[in-house]
């Protein structure tokens, strides 16, 4: 029997904060309120973590040195990477540090990169450096002609975009916070010194929001009464190339900026393919993930002048992510300590490299008061799967393979993902809850025939899991 509290909510739905939106920041900040003893709900419209703008994104760990001079983007990017190289391996997140090369074809872009240099000095980037025509083309003969010089930042990385939402909320989650998918926030009600959320589950209760809504945040704000930005998604769509394009290609490359964008970036990925995207289109609708012509027409020309090589490839899927920008230049985090909200948007494309330093910063805008709560005793560690393509596969493991027989059947031939693997994530304790977080939770059907051979294995042993699954397990 649950006790009521004053609003009538039951005090299990009673809670010291709430976050709204497990994208990759949301669920980022669970992961740091996991560490406090305090009762958090993490609330997710969809039916995953990272299931809007975080599944689709370039999938860099960035240094911070591509963004703005005195910012609190720089500021949060620079704080967000120096922890996930410290915190990420723990989780089980693979890391490869590849590099990356900003590109100049001429004297006003080489200028433009001289400057990014000086900013870059001034602010402590210290291992960043100029290179000429011929050292690039002596480092990477593959790049197309003309190019004069480039900006090498060396500790740029690939990461693995899905599986690092997916670590926190399972941290999170092990240690005390509550999350709640398919739980979409449909109202927002101010009574007394606490927030009741409505949704098509129910209501709960509590103390503090905050808002990470992502591409939806300005709408979430909205439900509370606060208008001080307004959404304006940007679409960039992508093509990934088979992994015989990795022979070819195997650094960070990019344009040199301008003021309007970074430019279509060909860039190596954690599970062995090549990248070419984004494009940057402001779209009306949040929703709107189609790969056009024209946007296709873009990356094949980026790839003809940057790696003209790369044209030749094979092409393993094409797709469209979404990124939360809004009208004001510069992240929205917005604290209103006493209306008991916080909002953390536009994040835009920096969100999975800023994460941790966003967490860090949102934490220390909770009000004193609530945040005198001790620290957990004892935290409960987590690991998920490493699935780099550079790392010991489970069928590649003999030991694991004769302990449990099902890592050394393979199911999807493309990927050589075995059955272990799914069984493993299908009983996890944050499960997959639609067909294509099995996906991104294990490569199947990432391949080059894209779910052709194994997909039908997949629906099946998905819809069995669901029929043995509680319903809000």
């Amino acid at each position: 029997m649950h006790r009521q509290g004053r609003n009538g909510a039951r005090m299990s739905d009673r809670y010291d904060i709430a976050i709204i939106g497990a994208g990759v920041v949301g669920a980022a900040i669970a992961f740091e309120l996991a560490r406090h003893e305090l009762r958090v709900a993490l609330l997710e419209a969809r039916p995953d973590p990272g299931d809007e703008a975080s599944k689709g994104n370039s999938a860099l760990m960035c240094t911070g040195v591509d963004t703005p001079a005195n910012t609190l983007e720089r500021q949060l990017v620079r704080r967000g990477y120096e922890r996930y190289m410290r915190e990420a391996p723990q989780l089980g997140l693979p890391i490869r540090k590849v590099g990356s090369i900003v590109l100049a074809w001429n004297g006003e872009q080489t200028a433009t990169l001289e400057r990014e240099l000086a900013s870059a000095a001034s602010d402590g980037f210290d291992t960043v450096e100029m290179l000429e025509a011929r050292d690039i083309y002596c480092r990477w003969p593959n790049f197309g002609p003309g190019i004069a010089s480039g900006l090498w930042i060396p500790g740029e990385a690939i990461v693995d975009p899905f599986s690092t939402p997916y670590a926190y909320v399972r941290y999170a989650v092990a240690n005390g916070v509550d999350f709640r998918p398919n739980w979409p926030v449909t109202s927002a009600e101010r009574k007394g010194a606490r927030w009741v959320l409505s949704g098509p589950q129910g209501q709960i209760d509590s103390g503090l929001v905050i808002n990470a809504g992502g591409i939806r945040a300005d709408r979430v704000d909205g439900l509370a009464g606060f208008h001080d930005f307004v959404v304006k998604p940007r679409r960039g769509q992508y093509i990934v190339l088979d992994k015989s394009a990795r022979a070819i290609h195997d650094v960070i490359a990019m344009p040199a900026p301008t003021p309007e964008t970074r430019g279509i970036l060909i860039s190596p990925t954690i599970f062995g393919n090549v990248l070419v995207g984004p494009t940057a289109e402001d779209v009306d609708d949040v929703d709107d993930r189609s790969v056009t012509q024209e946007g296709l027409a873009q990356l094949c020309h980026a790839m003809m002048r940057m790696v003209p090589a790369l044209a030749r490839e094979p092409v393993t899927t094409v797709f469209a992510g979404m990124r939360p920008a809004t009208d004001k230049s510069t992240y929205q985090i917005i604290p209103r300590v006493q209306e008991g909200w916080i909002t953390v948007a536009g994040i835009r494309s920096t969100g999975l490299s800023a994460a941790l330093g966003i967490a860090e910063h949102v934490v220390g805008l909770v009000p004193s008061g609530m945040m005198r709560a001790k620290a957990r005793a004892a935290l409960q560690p987590i690991s998920v799967p490493d699935l780099s393509e550079t790392s010991l596969r489970p069928w590649q493991d003999e030991a694991l393979v004769a302990k449990a027989p099902a890592y050394g059947e393979i199911v999807c031939h493309c990927e050589r993902v075995s059955l272990g693997e799914v069984q493993a994530a299908l009983a996890a304790p944050v499960p997959p809850r639609s067909l294509k977080c099995l996906k991104r939770r294990t490569r199947v059907m990432f391949g080059r025939c894209q779910g052709f051979y194994c997909g039908a294995r997949m629906q099946k042993l998905f819809a069995a899991a669901q029929e043995t699954r509680p319903p809000h397990g």
